[in-house]
């Protein structure tokens, strides 16, 4: 029996963060996951990588966004705390809060609405997907050893006993 994979924490803790009031990092987790899969995949991300991976495993609840969109969501929110210029299919990104509205893939004028717990649960069940695909690919296998995750009982030669992530 395998063992289940060091990407799962992750993404459980997304999905955790955004239900229970931390939707920057939620958010910013999730716009960061295709350049984890990506990684994964070839050992480095591009910008062109980035968006192939999302054109290639976003389905229809993110069909409004393009991928240049995702890309520039993604470099705003991790680079410039902002939502990115947008300036493909959307000018605007609006992620209602939990305990309010909820919204799929909705288009309002030129904005795009998204409720922070679906975008991210919606997200994370695409990479779970991909991986789930992919899993037993080489070079996935080889650099998921690489993926920051939790070391039950350490990592030695650095620490033994207690658990770390690294």
């Amino acid at each position: 029996m395998s063992s289940p994979s060091p990407l799962y924490p992750l993404l459980n803790e997304i999905n955790h963060a955004a239900a229970n009031g931390l939707p920057f990092l939620a958010l910013a987790m999730t716009v960061a996951l295709p350049d984890i899969c990506v990684t994964l995949a070839y050992g480095r991300t591009t910008a062109k990588l980035y968006k192939d991976w999302c054109n290639a495993n976003l389905g229809k609840e993110f069909s409004i966004v393009t991928a240049d969109d995702l890309y520039s969501l993604r470099c705003g929110l991790l680079h410039n705390g902002r939502f990115g210029d947008l300036k493909n299919n959307v000018a605007r990104v609006i992620f209602a809060l939990p305990g309010g509205a909820t919204f799929v893939n909705c288009r309002i004028n030129d904005a795009y609405f998204y409720s922070v717990v679906e975008f991210c649960s919606n997200f994370t069940k695409a990479v779970n997907l991909w991986f789930e695909t992919n899993k037993t690919d080489a070079a996935i296998q080889a650099n998921i050893v690489n993926l920051m995750q939790y070391r039950v009982g350490g990592l030695l030669p650095y620490v033994a006993g207690a658990t770390v992530l690294a």
